[in-house]
């Protein structure tokens, strides 16, 4: 790490779930079950990870972890989920992290700010299958969020693949620039969450509001930056600040229709119902021309609907599978299942989609088992039908 300014920092703290215990990798023994760690999640379990990264031990690592913070989380003996912190200046980080992320998009004014400015970047995060329903990806975000807002970073960066956006929107994030794909991971959008960015925290009632509401100075200056030179020039619907009205006015608009109509897993649901379900479960995804939405054979955890724009199937070439039918869903079904695409499929215009995020799925049926319920016969019905046309 190029900052070595770490003493506030434990190397093992319990949390108040006494079963889970905090701790930063010191050792090269912990450093390389993280690594381990990673290659189960990403190459065993997910397929998702096709770089030649790995060695003979099984494990994953690149040259930003031989300067990072690495955190995991253990139940009892067992790591069950971990994250990567690098912070440092800007000029530190890779070229391609810095272009990805646009962080050069906030050289000018980190620095006219203060020439000792730091950044942070996270990365790598994740957390075994059996504990994505528990509290501990909130433990790990919280106590990143501790770390650098301490050590006075105002900015910290993170990217993720679309199904996951409105889980970090309820972090306290924002969307800012343009997606990128990273191969081996797929689409990812960058995210920033701002230290001092208070009021946002409060308002969408982010976990990250109790640790934020500590602080004792705050520079706004950062935040109101930010807004002025990002959110404000953008059409970005972040899904924790607009309503359920709100956002089925925006679908009215973009389909030209009610969503009820035309989205076919809405159809038999009320309006009342299907705006509920919308503003619980769902993104607006602005995509340039270009952007693979989906890649053959990886495991989907959202079911895409199209808004506006168009896209075509890479792997259907003759004759060319075109969607243009705002409305129509593309790709495979990972709302209610996690099944894998069958086609690779690209945007050939500026286009937006609505993602329906199967991460947030459970807790909405959990809430709303009548609605859930009917969403997913409606699913049964279309698999069967299709079934049988075949």
């Amino acid at each position: 790490m190029k900052n070595n300014n770490l003493e506030k920092i434990t190397s093992e703290e319990k949390t108040a779930e006494k079963e889970f215990q905090i701790c930063i990798a010191d050792t090269l023994a912990e450093k390389k079950s993280i690594y381990q760690f990673r290659y189960k999640i990403y190459v065993e379990e997910l397929s998702r990870y096709r770089l030649n990264l790995t060695n003979e031990d099984n494990e994953i690592m690149d040259e930003l972890d031989e300067w990072a913070i690495l955190i995991y989380i253990k139940n009892g003996e067992e790591l069950v989920g971990t994250a990567r912190m690098n912070i440092g200046k800007i000029s530190d980080f890779p070229e391609k992290v810095i272009e990805n992320l646009g962080m050069n998009d906030f050289y000018g004014y980190c620095v006219s700010n203060n020439s000792n400015y730091q950044v942070a970047f996270v990365s790598k995060l994740m957390v075994a299958a059996e504990y994505r329903s528990s509290s501990v990806v909130y433990l790990i975000l919280i106590k990143l969020y501790e770390f650098y807002s301490e050590m006075g970073v105002p900015f910290f960066f993170a990217a993720c693949n679309l199904h996951l956006l409105r889980f970090y929107e309820k972090m306290g994030c924002h969307r800012y620039g343009k997606n990128f794909t990273d191969f081996g991971y797929g689409l990812l959008s960058p995210i920033v969450a701002l230290a001092e960015d208070v009021k946002h925290f409060r308002s969408i009632r982010s976990p990250l509001s109790r640790i934020a509401r500590k602080k004792t100075i705050i520079n706004f200056k950062n935040v109101e930056w930010f807004h002025e030179n990002f959110t404000e020039k953008l059409s970005i619907v972040n899904s924790q600040l607009v309503t359920a009205d709100e956002l089925w006015s925006i679908l009215c608009e973009r389909l030209h229709a009610l969503p009820t109509e035309v989205i076919e897993i809405l159809q038999d649901l009320s309006i009342e119902e299907a705006k509920k379900f919308l503003h619980s479960c769902s993104s607006i995804v602005q995509c340039a021309s270009g952007e693979v939405i989906t890649v053959q054979g990886d495991v989907s955890y959202s079911y895409n609907i199209l808004l506006s724009g168009s896209l075509k199937s890479l792997t259907f070439k003759n004759p060319i599978k075109e969607y243009t039918i705002p409305g129509q869903f593309f790709g495979a079904n990972g709302l209610t299942e996690h099944n894998k695409h069958l086609e690779e499929i690209v945007t050939t215009t500026q286009s937006e989609i609505l993602v329906l995020t199967g991460f947030e799925f459970p807790k909405f049926t959990n809430a709303n088992l009548d609605i859930a319920h009917k969403i997913m016969k409606k699913m049964i019905m279309m698999r069967n039908s299709v079934v049988h046309l075949k």
